[in-house]
């Protein structure tokens, strides 16, 4: 026995002692003292930890709740629950016996079984017939008296009244109960209630563990522990290896059968088995079989749960889970019948398969009266997903919370406003930036993916079960098209299920369904019909527990009345037996009817009515507590029913919780059915509904506090609204209002726009007309709501009309702004573009801002030129230090300019150019807001293109993009982004941008923002094109693109991207005829009929034409390119800044040149004219662009040479043309060039040299990838294709071709060279080795990856008689190899070949390249899977062209085959080194390391170990070594409890104890262990000696102890050395008061003396005596106190006080010296805590410093000022200051150093000390001074008081 420092309950108990404890309680007993000191023995159960501390307080008094319901012959019955100190106990009454647990742990003999069995059969049968269900039955929670033969339950802080309930499918670790001893149903993955089967089958767990000796099943987590209790079939007791009759073995497998039907039903029958095998096994040592369960017969009806004649719905079911986790794909799996069918039981069977992959299930209920509330049901549903993990710990919550805020980002709140406890995970979230509504729609659809793909993993995949789909909301219906159509979701199953006879194929539902099925996503449906008559039968005869004959009338007359449903015909069941025509007869054993009396009954056919029945049986309170249920919704938390109803409510529900109405779950009570809701509802009066809601309604809203009412303000309008017609008062109504306005703006901010709609329109009609000029604000924010959501649900007429009316009724700028910015943007939605623009001068105009629709040219340029005069002597650069906006005028008038502009765009060019000036002028005026960044890009556009300024139109352009980076102004992100990447090129080089333009997109796809998405795309393409990457890349990037915006039904960039695609395909010789967009599936005249008959796609239309006009010209069909740019030109004006417009402009020109005919003068000059006018485009871009322009300007000056008969000059330009090209990566216009020049050539009759350069253009424009031009050019130029040898037929392109044939033998020796090799060092050098020689590289590296970078692992190279392999450990560099190739490999996994590494692009520019003077270059991934092993690095420096095909073949197969083998060397490395590792920490004997068994044995063990034991190898040889033995037994309890823990777990965490020595010593030691792969009986142990560490901690505290007793002495003598510098001072005080009194002593003697004493004199006198005298005991007491050597002794006092004191003690000494002293001290100051005596010697020294200071300072002058005040953060600040010498600056700090002084005679003691003491009472000491002009010391001192809310404020 050991005593316990727990709870003791009260004075009179004596020290507990613990009996025994589980972990969770601890059972003590004590011995209680009466009032006459008589003991009496008392028994209690605490909490036995910390953790089960925090919620054994609840669990305690709910067991103390259920005592009238317990028998001391079968429990612990409670007694008294005690609160102490904050911790709770609960006494038992106690007759004897010991926890079960303390007998188990070895087979059990056969007879000591059945009787225990038998007597917790007896325990079990006493607790149910008492109605009551343990829920945690295991050996701890059973005592027992074997030699009596008793058995007691104990530990029912779980337990309920209850007949049945619903576990919810919890996690694991979160499931009450314990989970070894668990009922499979208990665990929430049955689809099964809870009973008290599910005790029995707990009681089966013990009583197998009794008889075994251990568990039916093991597992090492909770998840596993699950699935042996739902999978796993036990090994029967004899299959262990007992010997046990067959009988008991029988008993026990039936106790564990998973499905409850087929266990024992009642403790009864288990007992009566158990009975009859001890009679048997008494009498003859055996025991004959018998049918068990002969009396296992329940009185009380239980309708199975278990589900009939769903079979093949179910495994459907469980296929689409099984292939959504596999698979990924996800699926809509829809679930139809009737209401009561059986729909939610069927889709509950889906628990049963979510253990072993982890699946997530989340459930949520639509609710018919609650239709309004966007998103409520999936909210419902995801806080079943959020709330376990806020109980996790930190570490795995940390995982979490990372995932959320990577997934999240800066939209959190949007999710949190959906599932407000995200926030305890995440934390508060900024608000996310107002978009349009449509992209504020599909931000939302893009976050609420992000946010379930958290979710819906491959390691754990979602289920997510919508019920009731027949009265869902549409903003939730959007939001589930959108998962199931995006290709971003995977591995989640979203069920639905729903009424068929209430979805007709008008439903919304329907519609839906339609279109998701068009996307292609996977939908399947189950149609639930009614229960066969046969599958009826075997329910109502599993319920009676009789045979299908018999109950086959009683079967079939419930069928026929209830038509086969499920739900109705158990309701129907039940109500029978309320009725008493189905009971029990105890005398049979069986349950008994009447057909006849039933039949004549008449009971209803309707379910409804039946309800309505069943629930008027009910008490009244219980009657109107379901209706006020049923008032507030389908569930309700116990809080919200305690607020809006009476408070009895909770009580009032618990008959219903009986008869299973309802159920009660997570604290939350619901209806058990749809129908018992309706029929709760029905019963209150149709004219008193309002007025309930209403008073719902009303106490909600005064309950919920102001600042949490918006989270809640769904639950209160949705009550208030439904009784708004009994509101009468003005104000009410009004606050109704305000009420629907905050939903309507909470469902709008989530996208539920229809939801926000209802609450808006609602709250409108509640207002008056006269509240226009009461309440304008609030009708205002109501109406523009309303048109909000109008515009963005399609009603747009609606929308228009609201909005017209509202800009006559707004009253402030800044509605009229707000509106205007919603007018311009609806009238764009319909192609109205001239429409907004009027609306938004309109809106202009009321700002002071007067425009004409269509400025000239002339008012764009002066509006230009005010940029610059407001700009003055500032720089662009240093715009970004400019302040941010604030004046709400300017932000809103931003605003309306930057809207404007996008329509202008497309009505006047010079409109555009005003606004987006006058937004750029108002930003340098008033400063930078989220609306200046893209402003500042829409300048970008302008500056260059149109008014000339590219550099300052680059420059502004990034100063936006600085300034988008700053958190506050990121709204148009996206948009600054995608502007300036398509500007840059004007004046870098055009792949600068690309990275921008790709940021944009990730950018915008995360926000939603689809506009921009889509424009990033398109300008993605067109960067490709324009810079001549790789077609195949550019097609890449291209049908991306399309599949996005074809996705998002965006007409414009499917329309833009289109006419690129068409191109790409076209050059690549993929349509039908080079030079044609035809191809099947595509027709060029019917496309561009499309876009011909839509104006809103008039810009892709232009972008088409130029497009066309490109493959025109390429093709050589210059009349047809020449119709193209005709077509293209209308709309070119639009497409000023646009990258289009470079491409139109070049080719157009070179479309011309090749038209002109010396033959037709007049055509001849007017294409000549065209041409120059292009050319001098291109004059001026090449000045600002040379990189991507100069190349294209040199080959139309070449073209109008030749033209003009130049041909020097045009020999001159040709060849510029193709350098400038070559030297900027752009290969398609090098091949252009190329051609051109050949042609040029030819004409002349150089035939020779044109062929050089058709050769050079062919091999362009193969490395472009336009493989149909390269057919082209050999069928007109028939001798390219003969002149394709070997070396033109290498593919040069980027990457590289597919391998066609390969030499058998050498690929043979290839594999043998590398593929046997696992040493690492040998497998390198051959690798490289044959590399180097089968490639014909001259040098080459190996480069894999070494942690978190990539290193190089040898290098190889060439002399002139062998290859020489070096290995190396170094990192990548630039000098190493080009980082260009090195990291296109890297991310792409693809080969690279470059046969001419400085001529290909785009990786020419590499500075390697071109330092190096590389040739040929070879970079080949190596892969296993996908997954990068490293890379092998290539090189030849002689010669082009050095790598064939069949080299680059063998080399692709030599490095599959070396990836496999580096990655088994190093495996095979690393298996060396783990060996060695632990070879060397067991032979190193630097912590002792044994093995052991769970027997005791130590098996082996180093040297280490033998050494902290003393013994020697010999003992432990002899096998005399055994942990158990070396352990004393007090510490073994707890090595046993630590066993089981590393069984289970694997591991233990290290703990300290000790072992005996051989001679006997203790030893202490930490202690770690772990069990062994393999067999779990062994495991290692690691033994630290901690006898040293013993011994210094004792050495340090004596140090310690010793250090503070030097340092008091050296405090002491300090003190007394200032208190003899006081002493001339002291004997002056002393001598005064003295003098005093022997005067006044005098005095009074000689009035004594005289005849007639004057008495009153000589009472003056003797109280000037007594006067003097207390103030001679004051100073010496004083003097003595300052002198006392005592320890410290901190209290609560007054600072004032202390330092008064010490004032008086130093009048002597300061007077002396001539200083006068003042005190400033607050009267207002906190007690401080401290040593009084240790602050007044700080004091003391700090006074008798500052007279010292002050002796050369002149008299009179010589001041002390000691003052008190409050400091920050609550402290006391105390100074000293003086009128002194002062403290030099460089003295500050050396002053308080022990022994620094500037006196002659000082020591350097006082100030170090008084620092000391100071920080050592929490505070700070530090001096101010200036030299001469004295000095402040100061201190601060913590108060003994909290700080004030105003404080702390």
């Amino acid at each position: 026995m050991s005593t316990y420092s727990g709870f003791n309950g009260s004075e009179k108990d004596l020290p507990l002692e613990v009996l025994w404890e589980d972990g969770e309680r601890v059972f003590c007993r004590t011995c209680y003292a009466d009032e006459g000191s008589q003991q009496y023995p008392r028994h209690s159960a605490q909490a036995g930890s910390e953790s089960a501390a925090s919620r054994g307080g609840d669990i305690l008094a709910h067991e103390y709740g259920l005592k009238d319901y317990l028998d001391s012959a079968w429990a612990l019955r409670p007694l008294k629950l005690l609160h102490e100190s904050g911790r709770t106990a609960l006494t038992l009454e106690f007759p004897g016996g010991e926890p079960l647990d303390r007998a188990l742990g070895v087979p059990m003999e056969v007879g000591k079984f059945l009787g225990l069995a038998i007597a917790t059969s007896v325990a079990v049968r006493g607790l149910h017939e008492h109605g009551l269900i343990h829920k945690d039955i295991k050996p701890s929670n059973i005592v027992v008296d074997l030699t009596i033969g008793k058995a007691w339950l104990t530990g029912f802080g779980i337990a309920s009244r209850l007949r049945r309930e619903r576990q919810s499918p919890e996690l694991p670790e979160f499931i009450a109960g314990t989970l070894a001893y668990m009922a499979p149903e208990q665990t929430g993955r049955m689809n099964r209630s809870i009973d008290s089967r599910s005790d029995i089958y707990s009681l089966g767990i013990v009583l197998y563990e009794a008889l075994t000796g251990s568990l039916p099943f093991a597992a090492t987590d909770p998840m596993g522990w699950v699935h042996c209790h739902l999978a796993r079939t036990p090994a029967s007791p004899n299959e262990r290896g007992i010997a046990t009759p067959n009988q008991i073995s029988a008993i026990l497998m039936k106790l564990l059968a998973k499905v409850p039907e087929e266990r024992y039903q009642t403790a009864a029958g288990l007992e009566s088995d158990f009975r009859r095998c001890l009679v048997e096994w008494e009498a003859r040592r055996a025991i004959a079989a018998f049918p068990l369960g002969e009396r296992d017969t329940s009185d009380q009806l239980v309708v199975p749960e278990k589900l009939y004649g769903r079979e093949t719905e179910v495994e459907t079911l469980l296929r689409s889970f099984d292939r959504i986790a596999t698979e990924g794909t996800p699926e809509l799996l829809l679930v139809s019948g009737y209401a009561g069918i059986g729909k939610s039981s069927v889709i509950n069977e889906l628990h049963k398969v979510l253990v072993l992959p982890r699946g997530l299930f989340a459930t949520g209920k639509f609710d018919q009266y609650k239709r309004d509330i966007p998103y409520a049901t999936l909210a419902q549903a995801l806080q079943s997903l959020i709330r376990p993990l806020l109980s996790k710990p930190e570490a795995e919550l940390a995982t979490w919370r990372d995932q959320f805020h990577q997934t999240l980002g800066s939209n959190g709140a949007l999710v949190i406003d959906l599932v407000p406890e995200l926030k305890f995970i995440i934390g508060e979230q900024p608000p996310v930036p107002d978009l349009p509504p449509h992209e504020a729609r599909a931000r939302f659809q893009v976050v609420f993916r992000q946010f379930i793909n958290v979710f819906a993993r491959p390691e754990h995949p979602l289920a997510l079960f919508l019920d009731d789909l027949q009265w869902l909301d549409l903003a939730t219906l959007d939001l589930i098209e959108d998962l199931l159509t995006q290709p971003d979701v995977r591995h989640l199953l979203l069920i639905g299920a729903y009424r068929d006879n209430e979805v007709g194929r008008d439903h919304p539902l329907m519609r839906k369904l339609e279109s998701i099925r068009k996307c292609g996503a996977s939908v399947l449906e189950i149609d639930l019909g009614p229960l066969a008559s046969e599958d009826w039968a075997r329910l109502v005869a599993d319920a009676l527990r009789c045979e299908p004959n018999e109950a086959a009338p009683l079967a079939a007359l419930i069928h026929q009345k209830t038509a086969g449903n499920p739900f109705f015909a158990i309701q129907f069941i039940y109500a029978l037996v309320e009725e008493g025509l189905l009971s029990f007869s105890h005398d049979k054993s069986a349950w008994r009817w009447d057909l006849d009396r039933i039949a004549a009954k008449g009971h209803t056919d309707n379910v409804v009515d039946l309800m309505v029945a069943r629930l008027s049986r009910l008490p009244a309170g219980t009657q109107g507590a379901l209706q006020g249920l049923a008032c507030v919704g389908n569930s309700a938390d116990a809080a919200t029913l305690r607020s809006v109803l009476e408070h009895e409510v909770i009580a009032n529900l618990w008959e219903a919780l009986r008869v299973e109405l309802i159920v009660h779950s997570n604290g939350s009570y619901k209806f058990v059915h749809d129908r018992v809701h309706e029929a709760a509802y029905s019963l209150i009066p149709e004219a008193s509904r309002a007025k309930a809601h209403l008073g719902i309604g009303r106490r909600l809203a005064a309950t919920i506090p102001p600042e949490r009412r918006e989270e809640a303000i769904f639950e209160i309008v949705s009550q208030l609204n439904r009784g708004a017609a009994l509101i009468s008062s003005i104000e009410e109504r009004e606050q109704l209002a305000e009420f629907n306005l905050i939903a309507g703006k909470r469902a709008q901010t989530s996208t539920a726009y229809a939801s926000a709609l209802n609450y808006l329109e609602i709250g409108a009609a509640l207002l008056t007309d006269d509240c226009w000029q009461r309440r304008h604000a609030l009708v205002f924010s109501i109406e523009l709501a309303r048109a909000q959501c109008e515009f963005v649900s399609g009603a747009v007429d609606q929308a228009e009309k609201r909005l017209s009316a509202l800009s006559g009724r707004a009253v402030k700028t800044i509605e009229q702004a707000t509106v205007a910015c919603l007018r311009v943007d609806l009238y764009m939605s319909i192609d109205r573009s001239d429409y907004a623009v009027s609306v938004g001068l309109e809106a202009l105009r009321k700002v002071g801002i007067e425009w004409s629709p269509r400025p000239t040219e002339e008012e764009a340029y002066s509006e230009y030129q005010g940029i610059w005069v407001l700009l003055g002597d500032r720089t662009i650069e240093e715009l970004t230090d400019s302040p941010l906006m604030t004046d709400p005028i300017s932000l809103a008038t931003l605003d309306l300019l930057v809207r404007v502009a996008i329509p202008a765009f497309f009505v006047s060019f010079h409109l555009f150019a005003v606004a987006v000036c006058r937004a750029v002028s108002l930003s340098l005026q008033h400063g930078n807001s989220d609306a200046s960044c893209i402003a500042y890009e829409l300048f970008a556009m302008l500056a260059g293109p149109h008014f000339g300024n590219y550099d300052a139109g680059y420059r502004i352009g990034q100063l936006g993009c600085e300034l988008v980076e700053r958190p506050e102004l990121q709204r148009f992100q996206a948009r600054t982004y995608e502007t300036f990447g398509f500007v840059i090129p004007w004046t870098q080089h055009v792949r600068a941008g690309r990275d921008l333009l790709t940021r944009s997109f990730e950018i915008a796809s995360r926000t939603g923002d689809i506009t921009y998405s889509g424009y990033a795309r398109g300008q993605i393409t067109t960067n490709f094109l324009l810079a001549g990457d790789p077609l195949v890349e550019a097609q890449k990037e291209a049908e991306i693109g399309l599949e996005f915006a074809v996705r998002v039904r965006f007409g414009l960039i499917v329309g833009w991207i289109t006419g690129q695609l068409r191109l790409i395909r076209m050059l690549r010789g993929l349509t039908d005829r080079f030079g044609s967009f035809d191809e099947p599936g595509f027709n060029e005249i019917e496309f561009e009929g499309d876009l011909a008959r839509n104006p809103a796609l008039a810009l892709p239309e232009c972008w088409y034409w130029i497009r066309k006009l490109q493959a025109r010209y390429l093709s050589g069909d210059y009349v047809g390119a020449l119709n193209a740019a005709t077509r293209a030109e209308p709309m070119l004006w639009a497409s000023l800044s646009a990258l289009e417009t470079v491409e139109f402009h070049f080719y157009d020109a070179l479309s011309h040149a090749a038209a002109c005919d010396p033959g037709m003068p007049e055509a001849r000059e007017a294409h000549l004219e065209k041409l120059a006018v292009h050319q001098r485009k291109f004059e001026v871009w090449a000045r600002n662009g040379p990189a991507n322009f100069e190349n294209r300007l040199a080959l139309l000056s070449a073209e109008m040479a030749r033209i003009e008969g130049r041909e020097l000059d045009a020999e001159r330009h040709y060849e510029r043309a193709i350098e400038s090209a070559h030297a900027g990566g752009f290969v398609h216009n090098e091949a252009l060039a190329s051609e051109l020049a050949a042609r040029f050539y030819a004409a002349r009759g150089f035939q020779r040299i044109s062929d050089l350069y058709l050769r050079d253009a062919r091999r362009g424009y193969q490395r472009w990838g336009a493989d149909g031009k390269v057919r082209q050019l050999e069928h007109l130029y028939p001798r390219l294709r003969e002149e394709s040898t070997s070396s033109d037929a290498v593919s040069t392109s980027t990457i590289l071709a597919p391998v066609e044939r390969l030499d058998l033998a050498t690929v043979i020796k290839v594999s043998q060279a590398v593929s046997g090799e696992l040493v690492l060092e040998k497998l390198l050098d051959t690798l490289m080795r044959t590399a180097l020689e089968y490639a014909g590289a001259t040098r080459g590296l190996l480069i894999v990856p070494r942690d978190d970078e990539y290193r190089i692992e040898a290098e190889a190279t060439t002399s002139s008689d062998a290859v020489k392999v070096e290995l190396r450990q170094a990192r990548v560099t630039g000098e190493d190899l080009p980082e260009s190739v090195f990291h296109y490999v890297l991310r792409t996994k693809d080969t690279v070949l470059l046969d001419d590494a400085p001529a290909a692009n785009p990786l020419a520019q590499d500075a390697y390249i071109r330092k190096h003077r590389v040739r040929s270059i070879l970079c080949i991934p190596l892969l296993k899977q996908t997954g990068l092993l490293g890379v092998l690095y290539l090189e030849n420096n002689l010669a082009q062209q050095a790598f064939t095909p069949s080299a680059v073949a063998i080399l692709k197969l030599l490095v599959s085959e070396a990836a496999i083998a580096l990655e088994n060397t190093q495996l095979y490395r690393d298996l060396q080194e783990r060996e060695a590792k632990i070879r060397r920490l067991v032979d190193s004997n630097i912590i002792g390391i044994f093995f052991w068994d769970v027997d005791g044995r130590i098996i082996d063990a180093n040297q280490a170990f033998l050494r902290i034991v003393d013994h020697d190898r010999q003992d432990l040889a002899a096998g005399k070594l055994s942990w158990m033995e070396l352990t004393p037994l007090e510490w073994l309890e707890g090595d046993q409890r630590r066993l089981a823990a590393v069984l289970a777990t694997g591991a233990v965490e290290p703990y300290e104890k000790e072992f005996f020595t051989k001679a006997g010593a203790r030893v202490p030691v930490l202690i770690g262990a772990a069990i062994l792969d393999g067999p779990k009986n062994e495991g290692v142990a690691f033994v630290l000696d901690l006898t040293e560490r013993t011994r210094a901690e004792e050495a340090a505290r004596e140090s310690d102890r010793q250090y503070h007793a030097i340092q008091m002495d050296l405090v002491h003598a300090n003190r007394i050395a200032t208190i003899g510098q006081l002493s001339a001072s002291m004997a002056h005080e002393v001598s005064q008061p003295i003098t005093g009194i022997v005067t006044n002593a005098q005095t009074a003697l000689r009035m004594l003396d005289r005849p007639s004493p004057d008495v009153d004199e000589i009472r003056k006198a003797l109280t000037r005596v007594v006067r003097d005298g207390h103030r001679t005991g004051e100073v010496v007491s004083r003097i003595r106190a300052l002198a006392k050597k005592a320890p410290p002794q901190k209290e609560e006092l007054d600072i004032n006080e202390a330092i008064l004191e010490v004032i008086a003690l130093t009048q002597g000494a300061v007077a002396r010296n001539e200083v006068t002293v003042q005190s400033q001290l607050a009267g207002d100051l906190p007690p401080v805590n401290g040593d009084r005596i240790q602050l007044q010697q700080v004091v003391l020294n700090l006074i008798l410093n500052a007279v010292d200071a002050m002796k050369t300072t002149a008299v009179g002058s010589r001041e002390i000022l000691i003052s008190t005040t409050n400091a920050e953060s609550a402290d006391v600040l105390v100074a000293v200051r003086d009128s002194g010498i002062g403290v030099e600056d460089s003295d500050h700090e050396r002053i308080f150093d022990a022994f620094y002084s500037n006196k002659p005679d000082g020591l350097g003691l006082g100030l170090s000390i008084c620092r000391s003491i100071i920080e050592a009472h929490g505070g700070k000491l530090w001096v101010t001074s200036e030299a001469g002009q004295g000095a402040t010391f100061q201190f601060t001192l913590l108060t003994s008081q909290p700080p004030s809310a105003a404080d702390a404020a």
